[in-house]
C-alpha cells in the first residue's frame, strides 16, 4: 500500500549482549540497537515493527474514508500488539 522510500518488510530482531540489531532476511541489517540494558529489545522490537505499523496506519486512513474499518482495525491491533512484544 505504501510508496514510501523504506526497505520493505517484514523486519526481525535479534537481541545479543552488546544491543540489538533489526533486519530484513534477505537484505541484512536495518537498524543497530544500542544496549541500555532496559529499552534496546522493545525499542528494536518497535523498529522491526514499523513496516507492518505504516501499513495498518495506511489501511486505516483509506478504510476511514471508505467507511469501512473493521479489518483495518483488526491489523492495526496485530501490528500494535507485535510492537508491543504480544503474539500476533
Amino acid at each position: 500500500m505504501t510508496n514510501a522510500a523504506h526497505t520493505p518488510g517484514p523486519w526481525r530482531y535479534d537481541c545479543g549482549n552488546d544491543g540489538a540489531v533489526v533486519y530484513k532476511e534477505d537484505i541484512g541489517t536495518i537498524a543497530n540497537v544500542p544496549d541500555d540494558l532496559i529499552h534496546s529489545k522493545a525499542n528494536a522490537r518497535l523498529i522491526a515493527a514499523s513496516p507492518e505499523l505504516l501499513e495498518a496506519a495506511e489501511l486505516v486512513i483509506a478504510r476511514w474514508s471508505e467507511g469501512d474499518l473493521a479489518e483495518a482495525v483488526r491489523f492495526l491491533d496485530s501490528a500494535v500488539t507485535a510492537a508491543k512484544g504480544g503474539a500476533k
